[in-house]
């Protein structure tokens, strides 16, 4: 039986230390045929030679540079328009892998011919490749698409991906990342989109690593990712609505679970704030738990009006009050200690 082509994209910008590994462990899968499609966001320091040289030695790479930094979503998006395989994945080039991942994938894919998108579990690293945490889903193997999408906005956390996922072309069609909307959770809707119609799949091992780097696009303050979150989950439900008039109620509900997780979210994002230093032998749950916490004067009032302005139910708003009691009596150490058991509160509060 003849085996598919994947297109492997790595879209890459002034990271030519660690590109190095990542191109060693791409170009090491196990699998063919692959082709390894690069787009170089206009690198000032040594990724363009970097890539000229191994595209040198391996007849499947084919390298790209933008003569300027043309965005991030806009580079993925020439990715995906530049590549040819019936399968895509995007492989960021500061992340790992192992060598049987794509072979993983492939496999998972041709069991499953309803499935548009599969991802595994991962690791969090640090620099040094150390595992800081781990992503363990607890999701079924084959979730149904409208469930999915349910799910995730619930939570707050997808279990796709973007750097360690594997997406069938015919399902991505003429989806492509909103060059135009916020950077935060514009993965979401992009998978929002596939799910539309197909499953989502899931594979219950760490097949990758995502890279937690200091001064990453990532690393912001969840007052400020919330608004992120707002728009683009927001413009997702009025994308849907247009296109499945029939789902209004569905819809609303969505709306409604948007509101209160940022909420929560938000009354988290005070809790560490209030949180001395991070507890020894305390396992990190979340990102924002790995960095050192504080939130500028102005960033704690913005989080305290958006509280109000997110409040859904009458949990939040005996939350608010509990909140805002124990700030005017100083009295901060529960909201402190709290953050010790975010996994926990997360089941409580039914964001997951």
């Amino acid at each position: 039986m003849n085996r598919p082509l994947v297109s492997l994209c790595v879209p890459t910008y002034n990271r030519a230390s660690s590109l190095a590994a990542s191109l060693e462990s791409i170009c090491g899968q196990d699998y063919e045929p692959v082709e390894i499609v690069i787009s170089d966001n206009g690198s000032t320091d040594g990724t363009e030679a970097l890539c000229r040289r191994v595209a040198a030695q391996d007849r499947r790479i084919r390298y790209f540079r933008q003569s300027r930094n043309i965005g991030l979503y806009q580079n993925h998006n020439f990715l995906i328009d530049a590549s040819r395989g019936q399968f895509v994945c995007f492989f960021h080039d500061h992340d790992t892998r192992t060598s049987n991942i794509v072979s993983a994938y492939v496999g998972f894919m041709r069991q499953h011919p309803k499935t548009g998108v599969v991802c595994s579990d991962w690791d969090v690293i640090d620099e040094l490749g150390t595992v800081l945490d781990v992503r363990q889903h607890e999701v079924a193997t084959v979730t149904p698409g409208l469930d999915f999408i349910e799910r995730t906005i619930r939570a707050g956390r997808s279990s796709v991906g973007a750097p360690g996922a594997m997406i069938r072309r015919a399902a991505l069609g003429d989806i492509r990342f909103d060059e135009q909307g916020p950077l935060g959770f514009g993965d979401f809707v992009v998978w929002f989109r596939i799910a539309e119609r197909w499953s989502i799949g899931h594979i219950s091992q760490r097949l990758w690593g995502w890279r937690q780097e200091p001064n990453a696009q990532s690393v912001r303050r969840i007052v400020s990712l919330v608004n992120d979150y707002d728009i683009n989950l927001t413009g997702y439900c009025d994308g849907h609505l247009t296109r499945w008039p029939d789902h209004q109620e569905r819809v609303e509900r969505w709306r409604r679970l948007v509101r209160r997780y940022i909420f929560w979210a938000l009354a988290f994002e005070i809790g560490l704030h209030h949180r001395s230093r991070r507890p020894i032998g305390c396992r990190s749950q979340t990102l924002f738990e790995m960095l050192p916490y504080r939130l500028t004067p102005e960033e704690f009032e913005v989080a305290l009006e958006r509280l109000a302005t997110y409040r859904t139910g009458l949990d939040q708003s005996v939350g608010l009050l509990v909140l805002r009691t124990l700030l005017r009596l100083r009295c901060t150490w529960p909201l402190a200690w709290i953050t010790r058991y975010y996994a926990s509160m997360r089941v409580i509060l039914g964001l997951r």
